[in-house]
C-alpha cells in the first residue's frame, strides 16, 4: 500500500509553481477524472469528467471483471488521458478501489490499461481510500474543524471516518456499496420484501462490526456534523426535495432523532427522516419511475434503492440526525496529496507533515518503542542522510519534519526525521 508520504524523489524535487495535477478514480460504479493547476500554493480546478462503467457488476457476481466492463473502463481512461494531455498535466495518479480489490483478474486489466495508456494503476485499500477522502474533504470543505463523521457510499464499499480537529480518529471500510448490494440482494424490480429484509439484515450486521471501531455512544450526541460524499448522497440530496413532503402531523410528537436534528440547528442537510421516507418511496417504484426523479436519472436508478437503505440504516444505527452533501472526495484527496508532496509552502503540506509525524509516533508507541532510547539511532540515521545527500542528490525537504516530539525529544524541539524513527 502506498504510504502517505510515499512520493518519489522526482515528484518531490519538481517545482510546484504552475504545476498541473490529474487524479483518476476507477470506482466500482464509475470512473472519475479531475485536473487542477497550482495557483498561489492552492489548487484551481481546470477540468472534470465522469463515466459510468459498472466495473463492479460482474466482479460482485462472479469475482471477475467482464470483458465489456474492461472495455468500457478502458475507453473512459483513454478519453481521460487525452484530457490530461490537452491540459499538460505534469503528474497523473490513477487509483482503483473495491471492484479491483476483489477481482481475481485485476492483474490482467492492469497490464492492459498500462499497455494502452502508459498509466500504472494503484489498487488502494479501503482504509487508504477513507484516508484520501478525508484529506480531500478536510482540505476544502468549510466547517470541519470540530468532530465530523464522513460517509462515502460508493459502488463497492462504504467508508466511515470519525474526524476530530481535521485528524482521523477512526476509519472503517465496509462491503456496503450500492452496486455490490444491488447485485447480491435485489434481483427484482421493484425489489421484493424478502430481498429487502435480507439486505437490511446484512447492512445491520456490517454496521455492528463498525461499532467496534466507532461506537454509537461516541457519535449520537457528540458529532455535530455528518458529511456524505459521492453520487448516492448527491442523488438523495436532490431527490428528497421532489419526493418527500414535509413530515409529521400537527401535534405529533417528534422522534428522538428528529428532536436532535432540530436542536442541532442543522441546515442544508438531508435529515434521517427524509432519507428513511425517500428509501421507502424509491423501493416501491419501478426503474422507469425512479429514472424520472430529479437527481437520479436512468443509471443511478438501477442502484439507488440499495444506496438509500445504506444511508437510512447507517444514520439510525449511529443515532445521527442527517448528512450534508459535499461534492469533494477521493480525487480531491489525491490532488491535495500531490500538492502536499510538491509545495512546502502550501497549507496542506504543513498538515501533511504534522499527520506524518503523528502517525510515526503512534506507530512507535503501539509497538513499545522507547523514544528516548531511540534518539541515538535517529541521530545516526540523520547524519547518514546528510552524508549521502550530495552523492544521491537527496532533497533537503526529506531531512526535516518541523514538529515537536514527546518526552525527551520535545525539549530539544528538534526537526526530526520520520524515516529514522520508523527504522527504529
Amino acid at each position: 500500500m502506498r504510504l502517505p508520504w510515499a512520493g518519489s524523489l522526482t515528484e518531490l524535487t519538481m517545482p510546484a509553481l504552475a504545476a498541473t495535477f490529474a487524479a483518476v478514480d476507477i470506482g466500482s460504479n464509475s470512473c472519475r477524472l479531475k485536473i487542477a493547476r497550482v495557483v498561489a500554493h492552492r489548487l484551481k480546478t481546470l477540468h472534470e469528467d465522469r463515466e459510468v462503467t459498472r466495473l463492479g457488476t460482474s466482479v460482485f457476481d462472479s469475482g471477475l471483471i467482464s470483458p465489456d466492463a474492461m472495455a468500457a473502463t478502458l475507453r473512459a481512461l483513454k478519453r481521460f488521458q487525452r484530457a490530461t494531455q490537452a491540459h499538460g498535466a505534469d503528474q497523473v495518479r490513477v487509483v482503483a478501489t473495491a471492484a479491483m480489490r476483489d477481482a481475481r483478474n485485476a492483474p490482467a486489466f492492469l497490464e492492459w490499461a498500462k499497455a494502452e495508456t502508459g498509466w500504472t494503476i494503484e489498487i488502494i485499500s479501503g482504509l487508504e481510500e477513507g484516508r484520501l477522502i478525508h484529506r480531500g474533504v478536510m482540505t476544502n470543505e468549510p466547517g470541519t474543524a470540530g468532530r465530523v463523521i464522513l460517509v462515502d457510499v460508493g459502488g463497492g464499499s462504504c467508508e466511515i471516518t470519525l474526524s476530530e480537529h481535521r485528524r482521523i480518529k477512526e476509519t472503517v471500510s465496509l462491503p456496503l456499496g450500492a452496486v455490490r448490494l444491488t447485485q447480491e440482494f435485489i434481483p427484482m424490480d421493484p425489489p421484493g420484501e424478502e430481498s429487502l429484509a435480507r439486505m437490511k439484515q446484512f447492512i445491520a450486521r456490517e454496521l455492528r462490526r463498525a461499532h467496534r471501531r466507532i461506537a454509537p455512544t461516541s457519535t449520537a450526541s457528540h458529532v455535530p456534523l455528518v458529511i456524505a460524499t459521492s453520487g448516492t448522497a448527491a442523488a438523495l440530496t436532490e431527490a428528497h426535495a421532489t419526493l418527500v413532503k414535509p413530515e409529521g402531523k400537527a401535534g405529533a410528537r417528534p422522534s428522538r432523532i428528529a428532536a436532535r436534528t432540530k436542536a442541532a440547528g442543522i441546515t442544508g442537510t438531508t435529515t434521517y427522516q427524509q432519507v428513511r421516507r425517500l428509501a421507502t418511496k424509491l423501493r416501491k417504484m419501478d426503474m422507469a419511475e425512479r429514472s424520472a426523479v430529479p437527481g437520479i436519472g436512468p443509471r443511478r436508478a438501477e442502484i439507488i434503492v440499495a444506496g438509500a437503505f445504506v444511508y437510512a440504516e447507517l444514520l439510525e444505527s449511529f443515532g445521527l440526525p442527517g448528512f450534508r452533501y459535499s461534492d469533494l472526495g477521493l480525487r480531491d484527496g489525491i490532488l491535495a496529496q500531490m500538492l502536499a508532496e510538491r509545495d512546502d509552502r502550501a497549507t496542506v503540506h504543513q498538515q501533511f507533515e504534522q499527520e506524518q509525524w503523528e502517525s510515526v509516533v503512534a506507530t512507535a508507541q503501539r509497538y513499545g518503542v522507547n523514544l528516548r532510547m531511540a534518539e541515538p539511532v535517529r541521530a545516526h540515521a540523520l547524519q547518514l542522510y546528510r552524508d549521502l545527500a550530495s552523492l544521491h542528490r537527496l532533497p533537503a525537504s526529506h531531512e526535516k519534519i518541523p514538529c515537536s516530539t514527546p518526552n525527551a525529544a520535545s525539549s530539544r524541539r528538534a526537526s526530526s526525521n520520520a524515516c529514522s524513527w520508523l527504522a527504529c
